[in-house]
């Protein structure tokens, strides 16, 4: 989806009403001596009104903005909320036309990757050129382009994926005995494949998809909302998407009748992976 934003350029009508105003007020400023300072602060009340008149418009469009990328993500006030550590009224009033301030949209930045500036102006890019929200691309197994046969990728095998207090990545990298494809073009860099073991995902991965997988370091930040397939000590492997609470990392299904969201500490986590890519099996 593309992300557009409400700009006010020197075109607008306002601006250039409050150009012209502004000009009549320098103007009769000058003939009023001693009595300047009055004129300033008519001119400063009337410029606060100005900017709040201008800017609301455009707050309010950054707030539906964020609005549209948590619905399509899938996340709620009160997941947002629990991802900044605030209370989900504060969210609602960023979202409903509040204004940025430069702490609020640093924490903004932190949890979800929005660029500072943007949260603040609008202007820019929406999201961090090194953070930023991307569909990961889609390919089917019959259709796919011709494979990089640089080196193989392992796959994950999916006997595994339940197997608890293993590392997944360690064991897969050093066994000779894994299944291994080659790496699919167009993908962001993977290191390995895994194929969905069932329904958590669905109907946006299905089971048998075959996901491409991105090692991410244990201590980089989560991109929350995003999905990702998490290696934990006690419960095996689980694609979801990811919430940082502050205190570990909350698993969110598409599925929520039949896998109920859960939260998990960090010392249950081993590795993380984000899904890259997604091979789908043609039905």
């Amino acid at each position: 989806m593309k992300y557009t934003i409400l700009s006010f350029g020197t075109g607008n009508k306002i601006y250039r009403y409050f150009l012209h105003l502004l000009q009549i007020i320098t103007i009769f400023a000058s003939d009023f001596g001693d009595n300047t300072c009055k004129v300033n602060t008519i001119f400063v009340i009337f410029y606060t009104f100005f900017v709040i008149f201008t800017q609301m418009p455009l707050r309010k469009e950054i707030g539906r903005t964020i609005k549209e990328y948590f619905s399509e993500i899938g996340m709620s006030q009160l997941d947002a909320a629990n991802a900044l550590g605030v209370q989900q009224a504060a969210v609602s009033n960023q979202l409903n036309g509040r204004p940025f301030g430069k702490n609020s949209a640093a924490r903004w930045n932190k949890a979800f990757g929005f660029r500072v500036n943007w949260l603040l102006t609008g202007e820019g890019q929406m999201f961090d050129t090194d953070t930023k929200h991307e569909e990961y691309d889609h390919q089917t197994f019959e259709n796919h382009p011709e494979l990089n046969h640089e080196e193989d990728i392992p796959v994950i095998p999916a006997r595994l994926f339940r197997a608890p207090e293993i590392n997944i990545y360690e064991y897969v990298i050093n066994s000779p005995h894994v299944e291994k494809l080659p790496p699919v073009p167009h993908f962001q860099k993977h290191d390995l494949f895994a194929t969905c073991p069932g329904d958590a995902m669905a109907p946006r991965i299905c089971r048998g998809y075959l996901l491409a997988l991105r090692r991410m370091p244990i201590d980089s930040t989560i991109i929350n909302g995003e999905i990702y397939v998490v290696d934990t000590v006690s419960q095996g492997m689980f694609l979801r998407r990811l919430v940082d609470n502050g205190e570990g990392l909350t698993f969110i299904s598409e599925n929520q009748q039949e896998f109920p969201d859960f939260s998990l500490p960090y010392n249950e986590i081993i590795n993380i992976f984000r899904v890259v890519g997604v091979l789908i099996t043609n039905i």
